[in-house]
C-alpha cells in the first residue's frame, strides 16, 4: 500500500509533465506563426482580420483559431511598424 506522501509526489509529477507538454505545444505554435508571418511578409499585402484567413489557409492547411489570428496579426503589424519607423529615421 502506498503512503499518502508517495501518492502526492506521483500526482505532482504527473501535473508537472502535463504543464511541460502544454508549454511545448504553445511554443511550437508560436514558432509556426513566426514561420507563416515571414512567408506572408514576402507577399507585400496589407493584412486585416477579414482577409488574413484566405492567405493563411493554403499555407497552414487549416483555418486559424482566434488566438492564432491575434498572434499572427500582431507579428505582421509589429514588423510593419518597425519598417516604417526605420524609414522615418533615414
Amino acid at each position: 500500500m502506498e503512503s499518502y506522501k508517495s501518492s502526492q509526489r506521483k500526482f505532482k509529477l504527473q501535473e508537472k509533465r502535463k504543464v511541460k507538454q502544454h508549454l511545448k505545444e504553445f511554443y511550437k505554435g508560436l514558432n509556426n506563426m513566426e514561420v507563416i508571418a515571414t512567408e506572408l511578409r514576402q507577399m507585400d499585402v496589407i493584412f486585416t482580420e477579414d482577409n488574413l484567413q484566405e492567405y493563411v489557409t493554403p499555407l497552414l492547411g487549416r483555418d486559424l483559431d482566434s488566438m492564432e489570428k491575434f498572434v499572427l496579426l500582431g507579428k505582421l503589424n509589429y514588423k510593419q511598424e518597425l519598417d516604417e519607423a526605420r524609414d522615418n529615421v533615414k
